[in-house]
């Protein structure tokens, strides 16, 4: 006998007869008991809950996923795999616990059709779970088809509504879109932000910038973000357009000092923004604030806002910053931290308190370019009327308003310019014949965007020329032509916009910039394809109207007025001529004495005035309030009682004075009075000085009162000079004598004894005046109201058709603009173009010197000899007189001379402030003929300096002496300014027809001028010097020969006539030319504006014109690549309702919405704006001090004021210091004074804040790439969260970094799985299996481990584990890959091996299973085909899937697989056109059947689910980690399985659909039933029960042949009491042999087996196999053979069936072999080298039988 324990595995891959010891060769439903140290036959399984799915009765619900969580309780996740006809598939979350089964949540999809949560049956879920710092358990998972999201299950219950239908109690419509749920947060409805603007009549204003804050002066965007209850933030959704903060108010006035300040100025205001469409699915909102200050960009992030919008106007939330909440800044990125979003996660897993998913998928691309083609652009206008009004009056210029009512109390509306903050925040328009690059943008259902799409430019007109070189048009376009003779073509010239059919935009194609031959750029709408495409052809971009499109000028019409006298005048401007008294009546009266002179008061009057001396009187006169009687002996000088001179002008002056002496001690003491001024022309004494110009002494030493008088013909003052009367007491008569004013009242009289009138003791002072200049007449002055309205210009767009395939991923679209930068422009600069002068003469002395020797040695000439130059001119000169004759030839190539402008100043403000180059500037464009208002400048003087002068002694001797002053004659420095004022008034576009072609630039003569400068500008192609001493820096320009622009449209008269060209002017007065200086007038407007003229436009004389011209950059190609390109948010977005003007149905190309036109105008009928550029009022200086000989040396000063298109806000120009003054801020007649002296336009003082011409350019989409770059899946991709911090309310796994993730290397396959074990991250790729590294660990001396990684497993590439050149190691089976206390198990169907991670990776499969596994893990299809397709859905038929049984510690793996059936293989193995013919398709991974047609045979496909042609099938087997050995197989083939600490779980989808309940939890190892698995019936009733199987082999005598006698077993059966009874457990039994086989035979108590002592034994057994004669050629040998016969065949088993039918995991008895009939001389012992032997337990009594050992009798053979 010899008895074998059984612990070492099922074991199939050797031979019966090596079969090792302790092994079996098969198993079924068997478990390895550890504790009772036996084989023992697998308990059942019990019902553990049902998934009761009330509302949804007879409905085929699976769970598709299900994820163990705390407390031994599973997340199930339902849906209908085969749902009813006319039913929406549902969806269904609940939880398992205690095995009772609740929902947590199922959605109310056929009433809220985006609620669903759309599981599928053919994408399992997998998931983790974690328990947040309130204590919420939070289930996450992914599918590999919706998003991955997540569930907070308490939540849910908390807000329980009737069956579970509402997702956290939040009732519809509030929940929008279950995406809610995602983990990587989805926005939904982005938020709209806009800026509050009542625009009512009575009180326009915004309300976007208020008071009561502290910020500083910068821009600011505001960004938003969504937070949920958990406080899990979205991405931010959604930039603001920025907002500038000055530091002035919106009511500030006059309007032009709410100028702009630098970076970083503290102002009082505050902001506050409002926001509509929100998504109220979230509770709070987050908003961050971002500024822009200098070159720092800062974020604020404030405090989440609940959602809760107010009602007016319209449903909105309003968002406020102040600058002083004290919210601390970072840069925008630590602010705005950008997370990534995927589509899809195929693996999801958490270690360390950190989430990860792999195998992602996410594409921006959702396919549209090829509509976008076909999107129309048209431009459009916006009006804004009586834009930015200005005052230009007198007293402004003269004062900034400080003498008069600002505006002549006028209402000036401070909405109708661009410092009024929606203007700016809405209305930024686009630059006139400029190009632009646009692209649209879908923001997706989660909020994030798409990829920006081109939208190409219209098409070349079939019915122009534009697109053809413009040789043909004359000697200038031949010109035009040659700038680059095989790119020029006329489109970059001329404008075609207003041709029907152009939409009102010119053309533009780059010139080697061609569109990719891919697919996207063919071009679609509704109705298909629309030909010819745009590929190979080169990319288009938009090409705005110039001015000269009569529809789209930027400058509508002129509605200035001149009124006919000027409230603004200020009266000390007005000539003096005539006289005034003063007198003294009587108390207070001021005492003088002894010292110092102490100054008379005169306070009343004025008297016997004549000529306009009371006006005098009233403005030059003044006595202090200060007028109290000066008594006692203090110093004071006296009241304030002076004559002030308000002008130039000479001064006669006498005085009567009586004064009352006191006498002390002895006679009355003599006083004298006397005239003092502090005129420096007079030599005159300062007020105080000793200095007596006239004085009489007293009456005599007897009297008391005392008389004065004294006069002087003429003073010569100067403005703010004075006059006064002072006195004092003579001293000898004794000490303390004193005396003051008399008056009537006065002892003694007042008589003729003192040599005064009379009886008269009034004092008395007469001034006569005569102003030294002449004067104008008050009645020349005129005040102009600058009025204009003006056309911002944007854009619509037609034909944006949205195919509804992409409406549904999308909830609206933005409009996009590639950012202008330099090197992209066209249109370089916009300014007037001012013609220079040229002169030859000597330079560095001047016509007042003449030719003096000594002169030019004061003056230093550099040489004697005249010279070409050209002089920067403040205001083109009298044409007549200084424009040189010019040959030309116009567009007709028709010759003509006439004067001509050829060199410029140019004045651009963006130009001088940035200093960009001016290398690409090839031609100037006229865009208006400018008539301005002209005023000559008030008059003003040079400041005094240090002057040089030589003077001739008597003796013939020459000095030098030195002065302070002016001097013309030797240091041509003269006094006054010349100066003029110019704003615009007419702008007229209506061009002659050769004024339309562009002047090409001269050589290189380009160039930025610096201030006070002589610049030699031969090498330029100038052709001289360019003279501007005294000067502001400009931009110059020299035209190219023939290229000069004819002054016939632009003639000038400064001096007030004008004889030329056909017109004939004279003024009427002498007052009205400019350039000159008026001593003591103020700014004289020199033409009003007169009578309309017929056209209605208003009429002046033509007194100061020219032109107003774009700078311009010929190019070819801009914007390269369309994919490369910066873009810049315009603002402008489509969202919710709208966004259905927009869809088509795919199919019909009709409108999903019914009515919809596909035109933005519907919409949003004002326009698309959000440009780059602003209309602005524009002031700049220009002077030069002329310093030749045929020329006097006045210094020459202008301001020119225009409204012209930049992408500066020049509005916001600021003044830092003196030397940053600027027009209008600055009153003119300050700016004009200092012009020159200061270079007001040098780059740095121009002081201007950048940050106010900022565009959106924050968070913005990006364009599509051209190339197969887009990468929209990546298969090995991991990706992790944030860090869970435990204390936190914040759910960090939804965050997750942009650059957290890291890809694997691609020649492993896809990443199929993301494991965790030993506290280590497993990447398992399709070919092989990649362990993080990071957090390595040592062993220590004292036993314990120490971590020597980083504890980064990102920071080092993981190791794969076992490396060859194919890898090793992978699995394509996720759901077979599972992590238990014994390591790793894993299924790897490629290799067709099972292996088990622990220290190391072990092949487990080899194990004794490797040949079984090899012939069983492939699809039961690959042999018919199925190949090279991934077959890992256990739930729906197709894969692996496993579990760990935490009772008998074993690792259960079930196959489930789909087999053909008798039907399915016929049809295969027609022929390859039969009809009914079956192949496999691989482009589709299905089989496809021949039939029969409407037009011909056609391959239908056939389901996997057709019972026809294929049946279920597969196999479930176990293995034991702790001994590593195989166990059994199971009759079970559960879709899902799910497990708890105690027990392991699985639902079937193999029911009888007839049964009670088909939607049954079971739980295995039931001990009440054994072999009943999942109630599994049989068609005919009943039920299934499936046996214990256990077959052993016994070999331990091979070396001999033996006759086996017996066999015995030792066994425990145990009842359902867990009694031990004496039975033999075992119902049924077979042997077999090589040959032999007994056949299954019952055990039956004393018939069959006994027990003797602790075995059972069996010896009734025979050999039932089939003995047949077999006559094969083997047998059939003609030869002699051992017994001296020949053969005659032999007799033997069966030698044509197999003794076993092997099917997947069924080993069952070939019945073809055995003859159960055979007679009983017929049936042979057993006898071989082994015995196998298989017991079969029919589990019917449902006993628990433990088998511990089986024996064998054996008897050795001697024959």
């Amino acid at each position: 006998m010899s008895e074998n324990r059984y612990i070492k595995g099922l074991f199939k891959d050797t031979a019966h007869i090596d079969q090792p010891a302790n092994t079996w060769r098969y198993a079924k439903n068997m478990v390895i008991d550890e504790k009772m140290g036996s084989i023992s036959n697998e308990g059942g399984t019990d019902p553990a809950g049902q998934l009761t799915v009330a509302g949804a009765p007879n409905r085929p619900f699976k769970a598709i996923g299900i994820v163990e969580v705390s407390y031994d309780r599973a997340v199930m996740f339902l849906t209908e795999c085969s749902p009813l006809p006319g039913t929406v598939p549902i969806s269904e979350i609940g939880i398992w616990e205690k095995n009772i089964y609740r929902r947590i949540f199922r959605p109310d999809i056929v009433n809220f059709p985006t609620h669903d949560l759309e599981f599928n049956c053919n994408y399992p879920i997998e998931g983790t779970f974690k328990v947040d710092a309130k204590g919420d358990l939070l289930v996450y998972w992914t599918d590999d088809f919706n998003p991955p999201r997540v569930l907070n299950i308490d939540r849910q219950e908390r807000n329980p509504t009737v069956q579970m239908r509402k997702l956290y109690g939040l009732t519809s419509p509030d929940l929008k879109d279950i995406n809610i749920l995602n983990l990587f947060p989805f926005g939904g409805s982005v938020p709209h932000i806009w800026v509050g603007d009542n625009a009512t009549w009575a009180s326009p204003h915004q309300t976007a910038v208020k008071e009561g804050g502290g910020l500083r002066t910068g821009v600011y965007y505001l960004a938003l973000a969504y937070v949920d209850a958990d406080f899990v933030a979205t991405n931010f959704l959604t930039v603001s357009n920025p907002i500038p903060i000055v530091d002035e108010f919106d009511w500030t006035r006059p309007t032009t000092k709410k100028d702009g300040f630098k970076a970083g100025g503290q102002t009082t205001k505050s902001l506050c923004w409002r926001v509509s469409n929100l998504n109220t699915d979230y509770k709070y909102v987050r908003p961050v604030v971002i500024r822009k200050m200098g070159d720092a960009t800062d974020a604020y992030k404030l405090n989440d806002v609940e959602i809760n919008m107010n009602l007016a106007p319209g449903p909105h939330q309003e968002i406020s910053f102040s600058g002083i909440e004290g919210f601390s800044t970072g840069s925008v990125e630590e602010v705005i931290i950008d997370t990534v979003a995927y589509d899809t996660a195929k693996t999801i897993q958490q270690l360390d308190n950190i989430l990860y998913v792999g195998n992602t998928t996410g594409t921006k691309d959702v396919g549209y370019q090829k509509y976008a083609n076909n999107i129309k652009l048209t431009s459009v206008v916006r009006a804004i009327d009586e834009f930015d009004v200005y005052w230009a009056t007198v007293d402004n210029f003269e004062t900034g308003f400080g003498g008069h009512p600002v505006d002549k109390r006028q209402i000036v509306d401070h909405t109708k310019s661009y410092r009024y903050i929606p203007n700016i925040f809405s209305w930024k328009g686009y630059t006139r014949d400029e190009t632009y690059a646009f692209y649209i943008a879908f923001i997706l259902k989660d909020g994030s965007m798409s990829y920006a799409y081109h939208i190409p430019g219209r098409e070349s007109s079939a019915s122009t020329i534009e697109n053809t070189s413009p040789y043909p048009l004359g000697l200038l376009y031949r010109h035009l032509r040659d700038v680059s003779p095989s790119a020029s073509r006329l489109f970059h010239w001329k404008d075609y916009s207003e041709v029907p059919g152009n939409r009102n935009m010119n053309y533009w194609e780059n010139n080697t910039e061609i569109y990719p031959l891919s697919e996207n750029y063919e071009i679609w709408d509704g109705a298909g394809e629309i030909l010819p495409s745009l590929k190979g052809t080169n990319v288009r971009h938009h090409h705005f109207p110039s001015n000269w499109n009569n529809s789209r000028k930027s400058i509508e019409k002129a509605n200035c007025t001149t009124t006919e006298d000027s409230d603004g005048l200020q009266t000390n401007t007005i000539a003096l001529d005539g006289f005034f008294r003063m007198e003294h009546k009587g108390s207070p009266e001021t005492e003088f004495p002894a010292a110092p002179f102490r100054r008379a008061s005169f306070r009343h009057g004025p008297y016997a005035t004549s000529g306009n001396g009371a006006l005098c009187a009233s403005t030059c006169w003044s006595c202090g309030a200060n007028d109290a009687p000066y008594t006692g002996s203090s110093t004071n000088k006296g009241p304030d009682c002076w004559f002030t001179a308000n002008q130039e002008m000479d001064v006669g002056v006498s005085y009567h004075m009586w004064l009352f002496r006191y006498a002390t001690g002895g006679a009355a003491q003599p006083s004298v009075c006397r005239i003092a001024t502090n005129a420096t022309n007079n030599g005159g004494v300062t007020t105080g000085g000793s200095n007596t110009i006239a004085d009489y002494g007293g009456c005599g030493a007897g009297q008391h009162v005392d008389y004065n008088a004294g006069s002087m013909s003429s003073i010569h003052l100067m403005p703010g000079e004075k006059i006064w009367i002072e006195c004092t007491s003579q001293t000898s008569g004794g000490g303390g004598a004193k005396a003051r004013e008399a008056d009537s009242n006065d002892a003694n009289g007042c008589d003729s004894s003192c040599d005064g009138p009379a009886n008269n003791c009034k004092s008395s002072v007469q001034f006569t005046v005569l102003s030294t200049t002449a004067a104008a007449d008050p009645d020349w002055y005129s005040d102009a109201k600058i009025c204009h309205d003006i056309k911002i210009l944007g854009f619509e767009l037609d034909d944006i058709k949205v195919p509804k395939s992409i409406a549904d991923k999308a909830q609206g679209f933005r409009i996009y603009r590639a950012k202008r930068d330099h090197s992209n422009r066209t249109v370089l600069g916009q300014a007037p173009l001012l013609p220079m002068s040229q002169h030859f003469s000597q330079i560095g002395v001047c016509e007042e010197a003449g030719q003096d020797a000594d002169v030019k040695e004061i003056l230093q000439t550099l040489q004697d000899n005249p010279e070409f130059f050209w002089s920067v001119d403040p205001w083109p000169l009298n044409s007549a007189e200084t424009i040189p004759y010019y040959s030309y030839q116009d567009n007709l190539d028709a010759w003509g001379s006439e004067e001509a402008s050829k060199v410029f100043s140019f004045h651009d403000f963006y130009l001088l402030h940035s200093k960009n180059s001016l290398a690409p500037a090839t031609h100037v464009k006229l865009i208006y003929a400018i008539q301005n208002l002209a005023w000559n400048g008030s008059a003003t003087d040079q400041d005094k300096m240090a002057i040089t002068e030589i003077a001739m002694s008597t003796e013939g001797v020459k000095s030098i002496e030195t002065g302070w002053g002016w001097d013309a004659e030797q240091n041509c420095y003269p006094q006054e300014i010349n100066s003029a004022i110019f704003i615009g008034n007419i702008y007229d576009n209506r061009l002659d027809g050769n004024f339309y072609v562009p002047r090409l630039i001269g050589q290189k003569a380009k160039t930025y001028l610096m201030g006070d400068s002589i610049f030699d500008g031969t090498d330029l192609g100038f052709g001289g010097k360019i003279f501007n001493e005294f000067g502001t820096s400009a931009i110059i320009l020299s035209l190219k020969d023939t290229h000069e622009i004819p002054t016939r449209f632009t003639l000038n008269s400064p001096d007030g006539t004008l004889d030329f060209a056909g017109i004939s002017y004279t003024s009427g007065s002498d007052w009205d030319d400019y350039g000159n200086n008026l001593l003591g007038h103020g700014s004289l407007l020199t033409n009003p504006i007169g009578t309309l003229a017929p056209d209605g436009e208003p009429s002046h004389p033509w007194r100061s014109n020219y032109w107003m011209a774009n700078l311009g950059a010929f190019k070819t190609d801009l914007y390269k690549s369309i994919d490369s390109n910066e873009l810049v948010w315009t603002g402008f977005e489509v969202l919710g309702d709208d966004f259905e003007n927009y869809v088509f149905d795919d199919n019909t190309g009709a409108s999903t919405y019914g009515g919809a036109d596909w035109k933005t105008r519907t919409t949003h009928p004002d326009g698309i704006f959000g440009g780059d550029t602003f209309i602005t009022r524009y002031g700049y200086s220009v002077a030069v001090k002329p310093s030749n000989a045929d020329e006097a040396s006045y210094p020459r000063r202008a301001l020119h004021h225009h409204i012209v298109e930049s992408t500066d806000n020049i509005n916001f120009r600021h003044v830092e210091s003196a030397d940053s003054f600027y027009f209008p801020n600055t009153p003119a007649k300050t700016v004009l004074k200092y012009a020159g002296n200061k270079d007001f336009n040098h780059q740095d003082n121009l002081k201007y804040n950048d940050n106010y011409s900022a565009d959106n350019n924050i968070r913005v989409a990006f364009p599509l790439p051209l190339r197969d770059v887009n990468q929209d899946d990546f298969p090995t991709r991991t990706h992790r969260s944030a860090k869970h911090d435990t204390t936190s309310l914040i759910d960090n796994y939804r965050i997750f970094l942009a650059n957290q993730y890291k890809d694997l290397p691609k020649n492993r396959g896809d990443l199929w799985k993301l494991s965790s074990f030993n506290n280590l991250l497993y990447f398992h790729m399709e070919d092989s299996l990649f362990a993080a590294k990071g957090k390595q660990s040592m062993s220590m001396s004292d036993g314990s481990e120490a971590y020597v990684g980083s504890g980064d497993i990102f920071t080092q590439d993981p190791d794969e584990l076992v490396q060859t050149d194919g890898g090793y190691g992978g699995t394509q089976s996720q759901f077979a890959a599972i992590t238990t206390k014994h390591g790793y198990f894993f299924v790897d169907v490629s290799s067709k091996k099972i292996f088990l991670m622990t220290d190391k990776l072990t092949d487990i499969s080899s194990a004794g299973m490797q040949n079984w596994f090899r012939d069983n893990i492939p699809p039961a299809l690959e042999e018919f085909g199925y190949l090279g397709c991934v077959a890992d859905n256990p739930n729906a038929g197709f894969g692996y899937h496993s579990i760990y049984d935490p009772i008998y510690k074993r690792v259960v793996l079930t196959k489930r697989d789909v087999e053909p059936t008798a039907a399915f293989l016929v049809g295969y193995n027609l022929g390859p056109t039969a009809l009914g013919k079956i192949r496999f398709f691989q482009s589709t991974c299905d089989y496809k059947k021949l039939t029969p047609g409407k037009w011909g045979n056609v391959w239908e496909p056939l389901s996997f689910g057709d019972s026809t042609y294929f049946h279920r099938g597969g196999w479930t087997v176990s293995y034991y980690p702790e001994t590593k050995v195989w166990g059994s197989f199971h009759d079970y083939l559960p879709y899902i399985y799910f497990n708890t600490s105690r027990n392991f779980y699985g639902l079937s989808d193999n029911v009888n659909p007839f049964a009670p309940n088909p939607q049954v939890i079971y739980s295995h190892n039931s001990t009440t039933l054994y072999g009943q698995f999942y109630e599994l019936e049989p068609p005919d009733g009943g039920t299934i029960v499936y046996p214990f199987e256990f077959e052993v082999i016994h070999n331990e005598f091979k070396a001999d042949t033996v006759l086996f006698s017996a066999f015995d077993y030792t066994l425990e059966t145990f009842n359902q009491d867990s009694i031990s009874v004496l039975e033999h457990g075992f119902t049924s039994y077979f042997l077999y042999t090589t040959l032999q086989h007994s056949g299954e035979n019952a055990l039956e108590y004393l018939v069959s087996t006994r027990r003797i002592g602790n075995e059972w034994k069996v010896n009734k057994f025979r050999d039932m196999a089939v003995i047949a004669a077999n006559t094969s050629p083997y047998y059939m040998s003609p030869n002699i053979n051992v017994t001296g016969q020949t053969n005659t065949g032999t007799v033997t088993s069966s030698f044509i069936n197999n003794m076993f039918i092997y099917d997947g995991m069924n080993k069952t008895v070939n019945p073809l072999y055995l003859d159960l009939a055979k007679t009983w001389d017929l049936q042979k012992k057993f006898i071989d080298k082994w015995l196998g032997i298989r017991l079969i337990y029919d589990n019917i009594t449902n006993n628990l039988l433990n088998l511990y050992s089986t024996n064998v009798a054996v008897r050795k053979m001697h024959r």
